[in-house]
């Protein structure tokens, strides 16, 4: 089974304006609500790709129970941690014609320590032929040093552990020897301490840290993706498609990488990052917070572009 955390789960709300101007009142129309969060877009993409799937974190008050009410309506499995705080809600406003998006992304709730502590024991259950996500941003309450120790547990387990979290917190995460990280190209430049650009510059930076994590992937490169292992390394690249919107397109990555993994976790490194592309693809091909279909998934697999390096 896979598990997601989500420490920060968000109640989405998308609409979509004629067009947004500074200091009047602009009517929003065509509002839809989804659970968001890191963890849980990247459960639902693994759920599509028929994994079996559980979702956890820390849910709280009317936006937690509609997140709930969302997940149960597609039949999605969870057990959130209740919390006695309201869980956030953000807003993402795209303009009509263009479809350019202004998205607002609140801070979150505070997670009292016994509802931590809930977490933990939750994750208790978790077996080595299970594989967790540990995806998102973090809540006022939730630090590195809890999610450091919560990837120890893991390890010490030999849970296999994928972590996609903020740039500014994997230079601390990755000293707990999470097994796959995925940061972009700007996260990449501060978890190496170096501003790079290219393939050539990143490669000897990434195998460094291959000590640490034996499989990174860096996404928004050279118009790409770099996924390096300890043996080989491949870039690779989506076919031409009109994109719709980016929100959501990383988590879809993730959840396909996982979905690969939970079958083998010794794939074929060209084929997992086919696979993640093409669900990355799928996604930015839908409009507003729509994730990507199993069926635009398996259409853009056959179109992705990849090249060993």
């Amino acid at each position: 089974m896979i598990y997601t955390v989500t420490f920060n789960p968000a109640l989405d709300v998308n609409g979509v304006v004629d067009q947004l101007i500074p200091n009047e009142k602009c009517y929003v129309h065509n509002e839809i609500h989804t659970p968001g969060g890191n963890g849980i877009n990247a459960a639902i993409i693994a759920h599509r790709l028929k994994s079996k799937v559980l979702m956890t974190g820390f849910l709280g008050g009317a936006n937690g129970n509609e997140i709930k009410y969302l997940l149960d309506k597609e039949k999605l499995n969870h057990h959130f941690i209740k919390i006695n705080n309201n869980t956030r809600m953000n807003i993402t406003i795209s303009n009509k014609d263009d479809h350019r998006q202004t998205r607002l992304s609140f801070a979150g709730p505070t997670i009292l320590k016994a509802e931590r502590i809930k977490l933990l024991n939750f994750l208790e259950r978790v077996t080595a032929d299970d594989l967790v996500i540990l995806g998102g941003s973090f809540t006022p309450c939730v630090n590195i040093a809890y999610i450091k120790g919560l990837i120890k547990k893991l390890r010490k387990k030999n849970i296999p552990c994928l972590v996609d979290m903020p740039g500014d917190f994997l230079k601390e995460i990755i000293k707990a020897k999470p097994n796959f990280i995925k940061p972009n190209l700007l996260e990449f430049q501060i978890l190496a301490g170096k501003k790079v650009k290219t393939i050539k510059e990143a490669l000897p930076l990434a195998r460094k840290l291959l000590k640490d994590v034996p499989l990174i992937c860096i996404s928004s490169i050279e118009g790409g993706a770099l996924l390096i292992g300890h043996d080989e390394a491949w870039f690779g690249k989506i076919p031409e498609v009109k994109i719709h919107s980016t929100v959501g397109a990383g988590d879809s990555m993730v959840g396909a990488f996982a979905s690969v993994l939970e079958k083998n976790f010794n794939p074929s490194l060209e084929f997992l990052l086919r696979t993640g592309l093409a669900a990355s693809c799928a996604t930015l091909t839908e409009r507003g917070l729509t994730l990507g279909s199993k069926k635009k998934i398996l259409k853009f697999q056959s179109q992705i572009i990849t090249i060993k390096k």
